[in-house]
């Protein structure tokens, strides 16, 4: 029975921390299961493969030296019925009952010919894998809840001592304020940072003060858009190239991981590389070392990475889009990054920022913002989050002279606050004061769902006290959903 400890210790280990790193001889075998990728046809592990490749299997998966053990052939019944479970889509079999497995492996295991005691086996460690990795498939380091990798425990949220202004990113929200704090614990460190987050929260930002607290600061801090580069020329620019290596190579060329020797590389929209240069990305983290295209000589590069995605990669690896063993590679820390309709409290904040900016850089007096305006922008969802925000705010200081009114937003706010009143039986369809009440009531609505229907919080974002907001929703027949 020592075998099959050693293969339930394998396989627990692989389950429970999910980090193919520390379990290279499980690896190999459920590289399809982890990818998300189904395989075209069924491996008999003990009838299609001869003798010794038998014997490199059973090696590969640590139960020592299979050759010339006749009583280690009956772990291949084991393979044969994880090879089998592992087929299952991976969304399905977490959701899997123990009792809908331990059904499964007794199904399978009789088709395959194993015995009564190894299906008994097996039906008494699987489940409770499934059961085990089932809340464990990714490691989710979020700015509000983060968690320590070794030993898999959970420590105290990182607290900031930070203002609301930090390295350029500006917050005082409590989400914003524990990342910052997770800036200052990680910056120091060498791990590999993955930022998560919609288009426009800042990703490059927050790349950019984790390199400038770090102790590669003094070198070259170089930001490069994955998505903007075709999987024809993303190597010669990653990696660089020699002369002669493709036509038009003229001369020897430096990669941006040449480049950013002994400082960081910022990979942004990482998961739009196609899965040929995934693997190439991969070897370089691994071994530390490049190769020019049309190069033979590797180069020792010493490379912090900070990658940064707006899409789901444990949704990608899953559907084989994104190689698992990249994920963990630059996933050792993540951060995700809250949209600006999660963060309502930091918008006056923002908002004197970006007025203040673009009124220095345009010459003109800081502007003020009429109260109509102010409802627009504090009742708006901002679904390009900061990016739009700003652009809406450069806009208005170069149309405005000294108050910013309705008119100088985006004709967008003033549409979608048309359609509301329309659609409350407005404009057309009542007075001046009624289309006038439906309007607001509607601004009201949409400031308490952005403020998880905080009245306090609402009325500081309409800049009106908590009495008069409560004394409006009553007038306007507004409650707390």
């Amino acid at each position: 029975m020592e075998g099959l400890r050693r293969l339930k210790d394998i396989a627990t280990q692989f389950f429970s921390e999910i980090s193919p790193r520390e379990v290279p001889d499980l690896d190999r075998l459920f590289e399809q299961w982890k990818s998300g990728v189904r395989k075209k046809q069924e491996v008999n592990f003990s009838m299609a493969m001869p003798p010794s490749m038998r014997a490199q299997v059973l090696r590969d998966i640590g139960i020592g030296d299979a050759a010339g053990e006749e009583t280690q052939e009956k772990y291949l019944g084991y393979l044969n019925l994880l090879n089998r479970l592992m087929e299952i889509n991976i969304e399905s079999l977490l959701e899997m009952s123990p009792e809908k497995v331990t059904a499964f492996i007794r199904k399978e295991g009789a088709r395959l010919g194993l015995r009564e005691a190894e299906i008994r086996d097996l039906a008494s460690i699987l489940p409770h894998w499934i059961q085990k990795i089932s809340n464990k498939v990714i490691f989710e380091f979020s700015p509000i809840n983060v968690f320590e990798v070794a030993g898999g425990k959970n420590v105290s949220p990182c607290s900031s001592s930070a203002g609301p202004l930090f390295m350029g990113i500006i917050g005082q929200s409590d989400k914003m304020q524990s990342m910052f704090g997770c800036i200052e614990k990680i910056s120091g460190s060498n791990l590999s940072v993955l930022i998560q987050g919609e288009s426009g929260t800042g990703k490059e930002l927050v790349a950019h003060a984790i390199h400038a607290r770090s102790t590669r600061s003094q070198q070259n801090f170089i930001p490069v858009n994955c998505g903007a580069l075709p999987d024809s020329i993303i190597e010669s620019e990653l990696f660089g190239h020699e002369k002669g290596a493709f036509t038009g190579a003229i001369g020897q060329k430096s990669g941006f991981f040449e480049i950013a020797n002994r400082g960081t590389i910022f990979l942004d929209e990482i998961s739009e590389t196609s899965l040929n240069f995934q693997v190439k990305l991969l070897r370089v983290l691994q071994e530390h070392k490049i190769r020019r295209v049309g190069g033979i000589k590797p180069i020792d590069v010493d490379i912090r990475v900070i990658a940064a995605t707006n899409r789901d990669l444990a949704t990608l690896v899953r559907e084989g889009i994104f190689r698992h063993d990249l994920y963990y590679r630059v996933n050792e820390m993540t951060i995700t990054l809250p949209p600006l309709r999660e963060r309502q409290g930091d918008l006056p904040l923002l908002v004197d920022h970006f007025l203040d900016k673009f009124a220095r850089e345009n010459h003109k007096p800081v502007p003020t913002l009429d109260q109509n305006a102010k409802q627009l922008l504090f009742g708006y969802n901002w679904p390009g989050n900061i990016r739009e925000l700003e652009n809406v705010l450069k806009r208005a200081v170069v149309f405005a002279d000294r108050v910013v009114l309705p008119s100088h937003l985006p004709s967008h706010f003033l549409e979608t606050r048309q359609a509301h009143s329309v659609g409350e039986g407005g404009i057309g369809s009542g007075s001046l004061d009624e289309q006038l009440m439906s309007a607001e009531r509607e601004i009201l609505r949409r400031a308490l769902d952005n403020n998880n229907q905080n009245v306090s919080l609402t009325a500081r974002m309409l800049d009106i006290s908590r009495r008069t907001l409560q004394r409006k929703m009553k007038l306007l027949g507004v409650e707390k959903s």
